[in-house]
């Protein structure tokens, strides 16, 4: 497949305005921001002070506001204004349809050359859109923020193939990424979630800034992100177990495979699980 899409306006986005925006969100952000420059993006995870996750973000400079995208928006508006005390920061939903295109032919379609996290505004047949380059699906891939939900479709249509969650979950579990709330969860911290690249050490404070030190520093991560592929059909939530002991349990199951949180020494490929093996990731 050279070029496919799938629908994600339901996940939702947030604007944060305000003078004091970027050093508030800044100072609740797992990675660095502060020297984000306007049409530059990065990812993140938002925490709690237990260093549990709430959301994993993609935080965009766009010069007079930051859009965030979020699959958690509800829960994560509600813990920035919790931070929010004497701040110059509002915080509301962004209303926008947004699509995700993938795939070898993505980049070549959408006419741009992005590095991971920047954004550009473009024009796709006769829509105005904003792109922005995230994580690897199926090969690059790009969200497109556009108000013409009909237009941008017809476009699509045109040169990709319409992809199912069925599709978007397999390539997710091929890949290792992560979604809320399967593995995105306040069971969970980012460490365990592989998360390792939104995660900086080095800039100062944040909230759950202290857990998330001690979890790496003392060797702590109780489990990681596993795929594994599956002897017997399995069910999300279901415990996984080596030997008959519970080692874990399944966040996302695609055919004959799945993702895991599986304690971490097993999360190894080559394991053998009772009923599964764990294996690499593409």
């Amino acid at each position: 497949m050279d070029i496919g899409f799938f629908d994600r306006t339901a996940r939702g986005r947030l604007i944060v305005t305000g003078r004091d925006r970027a050093d508030l969100v800044d100072r609740l952000a797992t990675n660095r921001l502060s020297g984000l420059a306007a049409g530059q993006g990065a990812a993140t995870c938002f925490c709690t002070a237990k260093g549990r996750m709430i959301d994993w973000t993609v935080v965009l400079n766009r010069g007079s506001d930051l859009l965030l995208l979020s699959a958690n928006p509800e829960r994560l508006s509600g813990h920035i204004q919790q931070f929010t005390i004497t701040e110059d920061v509002t915080v509301r939903n962004y209303m926008a349809i947004e699509i995700v295109v993938c795939g070898p032919g993505a980049a070549g379609l959408l006419g741009v050359q992005l590095a991971p996290w920047e954004f550009t505004d473009a024009f796709l047949g006769e829509v105005k859109v904003q792109i922005v380059r995230v994580e690897p699906l199926m090969g690059e891939a790009y969200v497109v923020l556009a108000p013409d939900a009909v237009a941008l479709r017809r476009f699509l249509e045109d040169h990709g193939k319409r992809l199912e969650p069925r599709d978007v979950d397999r390539a997710r579990v091929r890949h290792g990424i992560p979604t809320f709330p399967n593995e995105i969860n306040e069971r969970h911290n980012p460490w365990e979630a592989r998360l390792d690249d939104a995660i900086s050490l080095t800039k100062g404070c944040f909230v759950g800034q202290e857990v998330i030190a001690r979890l790496i520093t003392y060797e702590k991560v109780q489990r990681k992100l596993a795929r594994l592929r599956l002897e017997r059909p399995m069910a999300g939530g279901e415990e996984v177990t080596r030997e008959g002991e519970g080692v874990g349990y399944v966040t996302t199951v695609s055919g004959s495979g799945a993702l895991a949180y599986v304690d971490v020494e097993l999360a190894v490929p080559g394991t053998a699980l009772d009923s599964a093996t764990v294996v690499a990731f593409e």
